[in-house]
This record gives C-alpha cells, sequence and structure tokens, in this order.
C-alpha cells in the first residue's frame, strides 16, 4: 500500500469512528428520556397502588363490621403465608415449636422469637409485607389483621393446633416494629 492509500484508508476510519460516535451520543439521549418515562410510570404506578389500598382498607374498616372484617383480612394472610417459601419451612418442625422459635430467632433477632411457656413473642424489625413495605407510611388499622392471619397460619402449622394471635403493635399504625402474642 502506499502512502496516498494509506492517508485515505486511515481518514475513512476516522471518518467512521467519529460517525459512530455521533451516532451513539444520539442514541443514547433517546434511551435516557426513556428511562425517565419508566421511572415516572413506575412511580406513578407505585402511587396508585397505595391509594388503591389505602381507599380498600378505609372502606373494609367503614363499611364492615369488626367480626367480618377480622375475618377477612385473617384469611388473606393466611392465604400469603401458604404461598410464601417459609411455609414449607414450617412444615418441617411440626409440633417442635421450641426449635421452631429458636431458628427464626436467628433470621428475626432474639428479641423477636421467645418462647416463654405457653406464649411466643413474636416480632419484625420492619413491615414485611411486600404489598405496602415500601408504601403509605400508615394504613387503616384492620390492614395488620392480614398479618394476625399470617402468624396464625405459621404457628398453627408448626403447633398443629389452634393458637390465638394479638397484634401489640405494628409498623403501618405507626410504631417502629411489628409484635405479636402467640398464644399456644
Amino acid at each position: 500500500m502506499n502512502r496516498k492509500q494509506f492517508f485515505k484508508s486511515a481518514a475513512r476510519a476516522c471518518l467512521a469512528c467519529a460517525g459512530a460516535s455521533v451516532l451513539g451520543g444520539q442514541e443514547a439521549k433517546p434511551v435516557a428520556g426513556q428511562a425517565e418515562k419508566e421511572r415516572k410510570a413506575r412511580e406513578m404506578e407505585k402511587r396508585f397502588k397505595e391509594e388503591y389500598l389505602r381507599t380498600l382498607m378505609e372502606n373494609i374498616e367503614k363499611e364492615l363490621d369488626e367480626k367480618t372484617r377480622t375475618k377477612l383480612m385473617e384469611e388473606c394472610g393466611r392465604a400469603c403465608a401458604r404461598r410464601g417459601p417459609l411455609h414449607k419451612q414450617a412444615q418441617k418442625y411440626k409440633g417442635d415449636v421450641k426449635s421452631f422459635v429458636q431458628d427464626m430467632a436467628q433470621l428475626l433477632g432474639k428479641e423477636n422469637a421467645v418462647l416463654d411457656g405457653d406464649t411466643v413473642r413474636w416480632g419484625y424489625p420492619r413491615c414485611f409485607c411486600e404489598l405496602v413495605a415500601d408504601g403509605p407510611d400508615r394504613l387503616p388499622a384492620p390492614y395488620c389483621l392480614c398479618s394476625v392471619g399470617w402468624v396464625l397460619e405459621m404457628f398453627e402449622t408448626v403447633a398443629q393446633k389452634p393458637v390465638r394471635v394479638e397484634l401489640v403493635q405494628s409498623v403501618k399504625r405507626g410504631a417502629l416494629s411489628c409484635k405479636f402474642l402467640v398464644r399456644l
């Protein structure tokens, strides 16, 4: 290749690189704009779900008597527990509440899983509900009856008998953590 051909080839290569660089930059702008549109759409969807859930809970509280509200929300929590992976784990402990509580204390923290006679002090350091953990700071009181149902299902699975669960406090009702008393 002679010198003239070399410079022509080099010039073409440089122009091709420059063109690709310019086009690459132009393509990046719509992608960035698209990412912003998607972020805004996700945020709007999140707000919609939060408001929908809040309205649903407010109407449940307003329109249903306490017994019906409790049953409805606890059944939702029980169904949620049965669908989750921890329920399969709980089935392995059938009849051995002590071992279940001890093992869960390793996951939740010792202060959140304590067996004291026929009572378990159970808690969470934060809201674990996937529907609302990142959602509204506060929800109407009936919402957390769902968590009561979840705890009921887990401990009845382990204990192999009916238990009673009392909600002591919850994050979505303004507390710093969720706490329950499980009476075996």
